[in-house]
């Protein structure tokens, strides 16, 4: 009877260092990659919601944390800003502290403009959007100068030029 008991009790503990050293089964381990692009993290954006512009450079940021940003494309002879084929990222908001957040860049059709990968955003209190890629940009707004918000915009180049900002055409 003891030594039914002492093989059992050997038995488990084996068992026990067996699942302790090989982990969870693979079932119950959650994969990512089938995760549906719709039900991917939600963050409330808070004050980073909306329409942020300059000149013909774009972000936009719904309540949910997810966005976009366009910007001119290559220009080519006899373009302009206004009539190049436009460049496009995805935005996720991945955290949200205040008028700061972090979040991930996807798609993006030009890297030296806005490279995939993390990003910082801010908002001043001059309602400007700073968007800040974890690698250098070349020329573009994008870790340069802020896009401005719905207040910005509503003022006159006289007020914007006093705040020294500049929203573009």
């Amino acid at each position: 009877m003891i030594l039914v008991a002492v093989v059992l009790v050997a038995g488990l503990a084996a068992l026990g260092v067996e699942r302790l050293t090989s982990g969870p089964p693979a079932h119950s381990q959650p994969n990512a990659s089938r995760i549906p692009p719709d039900r991917a993290l939600v963050v409330t954006a808070g004050p980073l919601t909306g329409t942020w512009r300059v000149h013909t450079t774009a972000v936009v940021i719904g309540a949910n944390g997810h966005g976009s940003a366009t910007w001119p494309g290559p220009l080519r002879a006899g373009e302009s800003e206004a009539t190049a084929a436009p460049g496009h990222a995805d935005i996720r908001l991945t955290s949200v502290t205040g008028r700061h957040a972090s979040a991930v860049v996807t798609g993006s059709t030009d890297q030296s403009v806005l490279p995939d990968g993390p990003t910082r955003l801010s908002v001043t209190s001059e309602d400007l959007l700073y968007v800040t890629p974890a690698k250098a940009t070349g020329s573009s707004p994008f870790g340069h100068s802020g896009l401005c918000g719905p207040r910005a915009l509503s003022l006159t180049l006289a007020q914007q030029e006093a705040a020294n900002i500049n929203c573009g055409a």
